[in-house]
């Protein structure tokens, strides 16, 4: 390898990690990505005891993210296959942690996951403490819930 190689190799070897902390600090915050927007999207979560085991349980909903830190919440009823009649809840955003308390879910209506967006659609899981859940969906503009009326 020619000196002019080895000088570019080495200059990208420290450019590599500047322009991968730039882009952490660049990526913007979750509340904002979310706020106004509705987020439909699929949750395993842990079933409650005594039906346990291991297995988990498929929770899939669309929420209204109002910019207020209030939500409207539907959740699918597989057993009338219709969701069911929206319903108030809060959600809140912190760096890449989105929180939901789903109206009616028990008695930890509370789910965290370290969210990632990219362009239109949301994935994460619970990191640390807390309820285990996995999320998988999409975000639209605006309140898909009452458009869909």
């Amino acid at each position: 390898m020619n000196r002019a190689a080895a000088a570019l190799c080495a200059l990208a070897l420290l450019a590599g990690p500047a322009r991968l902390a730039r882009a952490d600090e660049a990526a913007p915050a979750l509340g904002p990505l979310l706020a106004g927007n509705t987020v439909s999207a699929v949750m395993f979560l842990p079933h409650d005891a005594p039906k346990g085991g291991g297995s988990l349980e498929r929770v899939m909903f669309q929420a209204y993210l109002r910019t207020d830190g209030s939500a409207l919440i539907r959740r699918w009823d597989a057993a009338r296959d219709a969701y069911t009649v929206p319903a108030e809840g809060r959600w809140s955003a912190s760096a890449s942690t989105l929180c939901l308390d789903f109206p009616g879910f028990g008695a930890a209506p509370r789910v965290c996951v370290e969210a990632h967006v990219w362009g239109p659609r949301i994935a994460g899981n619970t990191v640390g403490e807390g309820r285990f859940a996995l999320l998988d969906g999409d975000i639209a503009p605006g309140n898909a819930i009452i458009a869909a009326r």
